[in-house]
């Protein structure tokens, strides 16, 4: 391939910042001019704004970190006494977050790892790399630093999307979660991104960037809302500096969906691999309609008689004194009676559903004080093994309400494929004050024909 290099050197000494304490005599250090030069690699677009230099002294063992920015000329230097030296150039790697570094540290433990949000680990950044052993002498010296990307690309292009179908996403598993800066690879997590929207013609393609796993790493596709996952498929094609390129199209009916999955390389690096074609049979869509009026809660208003201070049909988390249900004959949703929860307390039911059934779910919960805390927490279960529940649970603790509310607000939610069971669970996080708690009636769960 065509190589180009770029010559940096001379930068003066405010655009370079070392992030170690200043060494003795540091006016005295001759200058070091820095070259870098690389392949001509594409999804590089123009050179990089920000350069770290680690430099590992061979003779005191330690390394000394230095941010460099270019000037206007592109020229880059660094000031090190005589010596003999190891040097390390990475690009996109300017944010602190990234490094587990410290000077006592040799390079094969220093570590450039993926970043953390919110959301939890995030893709990496497009970074490239670059070792050589050099010597500086009393007038300097030189150095270049051939790089390489050190991170690879996965990409997704899904065509036919149903519309109903408008939060699917992409799960990555054994993604190695750092690389050290003599280019080894370790750790391992998850990468989840949502796919981009489907442009005119339905078709949608995401990139995700990711450091090469050691082995296979496992591809998923799901939904939040239709509460899926597909069989993990085994990807083997993934490497540094090439584009696994991934091709999903939904076909058949409506009723019985399914995705091919056609896998090949394509360039980065101009070589390409094409892996089978891959067949995942997708859920039915949405759920609608109402539910049938079979309530499969048992007790659900809480009518009956209590059994050992608890409602009968409905067991606590376990006993103590913080955890107490009283029953109630004000304020009620319905029939005669409702229950209030005090103190830090969980009331659940478990019942037995069928798996990719449609249901309706209800619970009408009552806070009449700011301080009241709470949440709803249900969970699909394949026996004694909890499913992915997330959309029919509260995304962060609840507090007063407006008289009587039905927490789902009606909505119609698919049981996973592989669940048997649904525990319904309501719960509150107080101190106990006698008198003040969440009133909680009219609890329901129907299935929708």
């Amino acid at each position: 391939m065509k190589r180009f290099i770029i010559p940096m050197y001379a930068l003066i000494l405010l655009g370079c910042h070392h992030s170690m304490d200043s060494w003795p005599s540091d006016g005295d250090k001759p200058e070091v001019a820095m070259f870098v030069r690389t392949r001509n690699l594409s999804g590089i677009n123009g050179l990089p704004s920000n350069y770290q230099f680690f430099v590992y002294d061979k003779t005191l063992g330690t390394t000394a970190r230095y941010e460099v920015n270019p000037d206007k000329d592109n020229n880059l230097h660094v000031k090190l006494f005589p010596g003999a030296y190891t040097g390390y150039c990475v690009t996109n790697a300017s944010d602190e977050t990234v490094w587990e570094y410290t000077a006592q540290t040799t390079p094969d433990r220093i570590y450039l790892k993926s970043q953390t949000s919110t959301h939890g680990t995030e893709e990496p950044r497009d970074y490239l790399l670059g070792q050589t052993d050099f010597e500086v002498n009393e007038s300097g010296g030189e150095v270049i630093f051939d790089l390489n990307r050190k991170v690879g690309m996965l990409k997704v292009i899904i065509e036919n999307i149903p519309e109903w179908l408008n939060d699917l996403q992409i799960n990555l598993s054994g993604i190695p979660q750092k690389m050290n800066l003599e280019g080894e690879y370790t750790g391992k997590y998850t990468i989840t991104k949502k796919i981009s929207p489907p442009d005119k013609n339905g078709i949608s393609e995401t990139s995700i960037l990711l450091f090469p796993p050691q082995q296979q790493t496992g591809l998923t596709l799901s939904s939040e809302s239709l509460v899926f996952i597909t069989p993990e498929h085994p990807i083997e094609s993934v490497s540094a500096n090439r584009t696994t390129e991934i091709k999903a199209i939904f076909q058949g009916e409506m009723d019985k969906l399914q995705v091919d999955m056609n896998t090949r390389l394509i360039d980065w690096d101009s070589r390409n691999i094409k892996e089978p074609d891959w067949n995942i049979d997708l859920p039915q869509g949405p759920c609608s309609g109402s539910g049938n009026g079979t309530n499969l809660v048992l007790n659900p208003g809480f009518e009956k008689e209590f059994t050992e201070s608890v409602p009968a049909d409905w067991k606590l988390d376990n006993s103590g004194d913080t955890k107490r249900v009283i029953r109630v004959t004000s304020p009620v949703k319905e029939g005669n009676y409702a229950v209030r929860l005090e103190g830090k307390t969980y009331l659940y039911q478990d019942i037995t559903i069928s798996g990719g059934t449609c249901y309706q779910l209800k619970m009408f919960v009552n806070a009449r004080q700011s301080n009241v805390k709470w949440r709803h927490w249900y969970t699909w279960m394949k026996g004694s093994t909890n499913l992915k529940s997330d959309a029919i649970r509260s995304s962060s603790y609840q507090y007063a309400t407006e008289g009587f509310t039905d927490v789902f607000q009606g909505q119609i939610f698919r049981a996973p494929a592989e669940a048997n069971k649904l525990r319904i669970e309501i719960r509150t996080y107080m101190e106990p004050v006698a008198g003040e708690g969440l009133y909680v009636d009219g609890i329901s769960v129907e299935p929708v024909n």
